[in-house]
């Protein structure tokens, strides 16, 4: 087997283990926290420069042709979900360089792109003008080929990681996120890896909490956003997070997604379980039955009656 300092380890040789994703998941417990693909990445690089080539059996047997993760080229096309790897400038000792960071596309205009990078919490834009313009595609030549240089020769273990990364990033990366996504033990939310095993739960209570503060929303909304409908308050931590992630995802009686294979946004989409006291009236149009009065409380079944009239927002 090659040395893992040469280029033909990584091109030819490299392959996702079951023990990487054991040391993955002993970290996540380790931390208790969610992590995003860039630090995972970095882990399984780090570890292969310091203890050499492992030699345990492959997370998965046959690799696809296509990457799932693919270098940043403003040439290309791109797509609202795509996996990316872009350049984001840092400055460390006083000097600015560019590191590579695992990003997810959430929108595509006709001369940007944006990308949403986990590992800063943030989104930035990258400019396709290179597509058009025979003077961006030289900028861009030109940065690539500066960017290759200040990597030449990398200082220490971080350096020697994000060389890496940048050489080989599509084929190391896009084994390592098939290998999350195969292995049912790993669970993805915005850009973050977590356990299953870890993720607490919410009482039914909570749940129904949160399925009555989204009667009141006009647009679907990232699951952040609703963590403060939660009544009583969920506690603090990936753990909780997670848990109220799956559990709505266990309801399609009550949640969907609004943007199926993107980022979730979650929606309402049936009556909420149990009975309230309604604020206003309001009656059948149709036949003009009195479904509920002020001040007077609303079984389930006139929950279910007002939702599929689509009266129960207005009369709390």
């Amino acid at each position: 087997m090659s040395d893992v300092l040469q280029d033909t380890y990584w091109m030819d040789e490299f392959r996702v283990t079951n023990a990487d994703l054991e040391r993955i998941a002993a970290y996540i417990r380790e931390t208790g926290q969610a992590h995003d693909l860039t630090e995972l990445a970095k882990r399984v690089v780090r570890g292969r420069l310091r203890f050499g080539p492992e030699h345990s059996t492959p997370a998965q047997l046959t690799l696809t042709t296509d990457p799932s993760v693919r270098l940043w080229d403003p040439t290309k096309e791109w797509e609202v979900g795509d996996y990316v790897v872009v350049a984001v400038m840092s400055v460390e000792g006083g000097r600015g360089r560019h590191k590579p960071y695992v990003g997810e596309v959430i929108e595509v205009g006709s001369e940007t792109v944006r990308v949403q990078i986990d590992a800063l919490g943030e989104s930035r834009a990258y400019s396709t003008r290179a597509k058009y313009s025979n003077d961006d595609l030289y900028k861009w030549r030109e940065f690539v080929r500066r960017l290759v240089e200040d990597q030449a020769e990398p200082q220490n273990i971080g350096g020697q990681v994000d060389q890496v990364i940048w050489k080989h990033g599509e084929r190391v990366i896009s084994q390592l996120l098939d290998a999350l996504r195969a292995d049912n033990r790993f669970v993805r939310l915005a850009g973050r890896w977590f356990l299953r095993e870890l993720a607490l739960p919410p009482a039914e209570e909570q749940l129904t909490s949160l399925a009555w503060g989204m009667v009141n929303l006009d647009d679907p909304q990232p699951i952040e956003n609703l963590v403060s409908l939660v009544q009583p308050p969920l506690a603090e931590g990936d753990a909780s997070l997670f848990g109220i992630y799956l559990a709505m995802r266990a309801r399609p009686d009550l949640f969907a997604n609004a943007d199926p294979g993107q980022r979730p946004r979650w929606k309402l989409v049936g009556p909420p379980p149990g009975s309230f006291t309604p604020r206003h009236p309001a009656y059948d149009p149709n036949t003009y039955e009195i479904l509920c009065l002020p001040n007077q409380p609303a079984s389930p079944s006139d929950v279910k009656r007002l939702w599929e009239l689509g009266l129960l927002r207005a009369v709390m």
